[in-house]
């Protein structure tokens, strides 16, 4: 039997009121890439943050090349050539590449005491080359990195850190590696991906099946805080995967298309003539009642900056918003909530939660005034109007005092929603709704959106492809260089292919 590089046995792990791990088994073995997918929830942070010292199982043990490991923080781990590129990034964008390459290892690098730059930039260099960057300057600040770049920064990091410590064929632990990262980026780092697995082992972890499939030797799948299944490549099937991970048959139609409801006749929104200098301009928009319009182009376009001037993040230099018939002029979001539009922001952690407060705080955030009884708040209109919507939304959560910083991405971004939905507005902007959460939820959130739009609220959505873009919209409103080019209806039945939409984007 081959000698695995890194091994979880038995591992378990309980937190209060619930069992994030139950007695997993998971081998990633020399020169293989594992796919591990599963659903939010399903355990894969917990395992993750054992395999790098972040956390201590409560039962079961890490092996490192056959050896029992106790990995007492990150630094004994990569110290042992585990190492994690985490989806948020841990480079410091004010330094260079050089200097985020041998932070706190400049040791190496001094003659006669001193640091020498032209010694650290030749070492950099030759770590940029081995993972694709060898006409990146060493010198560049990682601030000015694309998303991509950074991700392979990271990567040569820890290759690097690896050597040094005398480990061959490191573990390397990529999560969520392609979340931010264009088509043709994601194209170049699983080529590079493809060619590190020679002199590393990948543990993959995303919620896009289609690439794990593409990328991995062998995909691990977790429900529940198990393993449901190891697959080989040649085993599995997207709509098999996705089976495992749920427990049940997801809705073969694309994003709940046969729930898509007939828009209404009236506008709630109308913008007119809005524009905001260096970004867009003369942008103009009907948004019915019920009707659901997703902003598309490409990172620049205008798109995201429009959807900041709707929400009152941005204050635009010309044009009108008019709600309902009534014009609006927003100073803040404040302004915007309290008009009724809403927004879902792209960063639900940062943007969207107050992660250190409850369930119920975060969905009661913007009703406190209705739910006081007298001058004070009624505990008991919290503790209803939070678990109306922790049900209507199907938040999964031990309970409503549980910290949003505990639940799962998909059940965070279920919180966000339930909070606007309790807020009664009138428009909701929903920015990437289902980006980083599993199939399972995103099945939720797109029959949630249906559902939003057949009650009367009317949406503005940004998506991360252009296919759910078209299956969810009733109508594409499409931007390029800050302009609309192209006004498409996307009706039931008769949806657009993404080939009809593309040439109007690039």
């Amino acid at each position: 039997m081959r000698q695995s590089i890194l091994e979880a046995l038995a591992v378990g792990k309980s937190y209060p009121g619930v069992a994030a791990l139950k007695g997993v088994d998971l081998a990633v073995y020399p020169n293989e890439i594992l796919g591990l997918v599963g659903e939010n929830g399903a355990g894969k942070s917990t395992l993750m943050k054992i395999l790098i010292g972040l956390e201590n199982p409560d039962s079961g043990e890490i092996r490192l090349r056959g050896a029992r490991a106790e990995l007492a923080g990150p630094a004994a781990a990569i110290r042992g050539g585990v190492g994690m590129v985490f989806q948020e990034g841990c480079l410091l964008p004010n330094l260079s590449i050089a200097d985020n390459l041998f932070l706190c290892h400049e040791e190496g690098f001094r003659r006669w005491g001193l640091l020498s730059g032209r010694r650290q930039a030749a070492e950099a260099h030759r770590q940029l080359e081995a993972v694709g960057l060898p006409r990146l300057d060493p010198r560049t600040i990682v601030g000015e990195l694309s998303a991509s770049q950074k991700q392979m920064v990271e990567i040569a990091r820890l290759l690097w850190l690896s050597r040094l410590y005398g480990v061959e064929n490191p573990a390397l632990i990529l999560d969520e590696p392609t979340t931010v990262l264009q088509d043709n980026e994601v194209r170049i780092l699983f080529d590079i991906l493809s060619r590190l697995k020679e002199q590393a082992s990948i543990l993959f972890i995303s919620h896009r099946l289609e690439e794990v499939l593409q990328l991995a030797d062998r995909i691990c799948v977790l429900k529940d805080g198990s393993v449901a299944a190891m697959l080989d490549r040649g085993q599995a099937t997207t709509r098999g995967v996705a089976r495992l991970m749920v427990g049940h048959e997801l809705a073969e139609e694309r994003c709940r298309e046969s729930l898509q409801t007939a828009p209404g006749s009236e506008a709630v929104l109308e913008v007119e003539g809005l524009g905001l200098a260096g970004r867009f301009r003369d942008f103009h928009l009907r948004l019915a009642r019920g009707e659901i319009v997703s902003l598309v182009g490409l990172l620049g376009s205008g798109k995201e900056e429009v959807c900041r001037c709707l929400s009152g993040s941005r204050k635009p230099d010309q044009g009108t918003i008019l709600l309902e018939g009534r014009k609006m002029r927003f100073a803040s979001p404040k302004d915007a909530i309290a008009a009724g539009i809403g927004c879902v922001p792209i960063d639900r952690r940062n943007e969207g939660l107050a992660t250190s407060l409850d369930v119920a705080s975060n969905i009661n955030l913007l009703v406190l005034r209705r739910l006081s009884g007298g001058p004070l708040l009624s505990p008991r209109r919290e503790r209803q109007n939070a678990g109306r919507w922790v049900e209507e939304c199907l938040v999964k959560t031990p309970s409503l005092q549980t910290l949003c910083a505990n639940l799962s991405g998909g059940n965070q971004q279920k919180v966000v929603i339930a909070k606007w939905l309790a807020a009664e507005v009138r428009v909701l902007i929903l920015d990437h709704p289902t980006r980083g959460i599993d199939v399972g939820a995103k099945d939720e959130i797109y029959r949630r959106i249906r559902e939003l739009a057949a009650s009367g609220i009317s949406l503005v959505i940004m998506c991360d492809t252009l296919e759910e873009d078209i299956g969810l919209a009733h109508r594409l409103v499409i931007m390029k260089d800050g302009r609309i080019v192209r006004d498409l209806a996307c009706p039931r039945g008769a949806k657009p292919s993404p080939l009809d939409v593309i040439g109007d984007i690039v």
